[in-house]
């Protein structure tokens, strides 16, 4: 009996890892500016995301955005968790007229609880996401330093780059992929930050 569900287990499970390992991105990450590059060189964009999330839906698949931003916004409707990178502080930024974005604290801790949450470990397949793919790469950057082997980032976020105030190019929401307002059970509280 052992050995039958050894067996199914494989059968299930093998496919799923084999669409995972074959990845292979259309990004050159020598078009990428540096605040978006991560050391273990990992990126796709969000309709590559959709496509393998679609696959291969046993991905984690993380927002790395403050938990602000995703509700009024939305967030891609296949999010597993939203645990922030970086949240907005209490304090008010009078240059760039928004409050500070700072280090969340628990972010790591937050991670390790969603691991446990989704039975996946840190060498299983992550994607991050975030608003424009620039926490992203810091959160998949952060994961690499703590021993996470296969973090890959969306290069495009959930909203795109703002160019002139407006985003007009790629993204999830723009690619006309399926977002939602409804929340996210994964969803981590938001952090106080001062």
């Amino acid at each position: 009996m052992k050995y039958i569900t050894l067996f199914i287990l494989v059968m299930f499970l093998s496919p799923a890892i084999a669409i995972a390992e074959d990845f292979q991105s259309g990004i050159d990450p020598e078009l990428l500016r540096d605040v978006k590059q991560t050391p273990q060189g990992k990126y796709m964009t969000s309709e590559e995301a959709f496509d393998l999330l679609t696959k291969d839906p046993d991905i984690l698949f993380v927002d790395v955005r403050d938990p602000v931003e995703v509700v009024l916004n939305g967030h891609p409707s296949l999010i597993d968790a939203v645990v922030p990178v970086r949240a907005q502080s209490t304090v008010f930024d009078e240059q760039i007229l928004e409050w500070e974005l700072k280090d969340n604290p628990n972010f790591f801790l937050s991670m390790e609880k969603t691991l446990v949450a989704f039975g996946k470990s840190r060498n299983d397949m992550i994607i991050i996401t975030c608003g424009s793919g620039w926490r992203s790469a810091v959160a998949a950057r952060k994961l690499h330093d703590a021993g996470y082997t296969d973090v890959w980032h969306i290069t495009d976020g959930y909203d795109g780059e703002e160019k002139r105030g407006f985003n007009s190019e790629n993204a999830w929401k723009l690619a006309g992929l399926p977002w939602s307002y409804d929340q996210v059970p994964g969803t981590t509280s938001r952090p106080v930050i001062k």
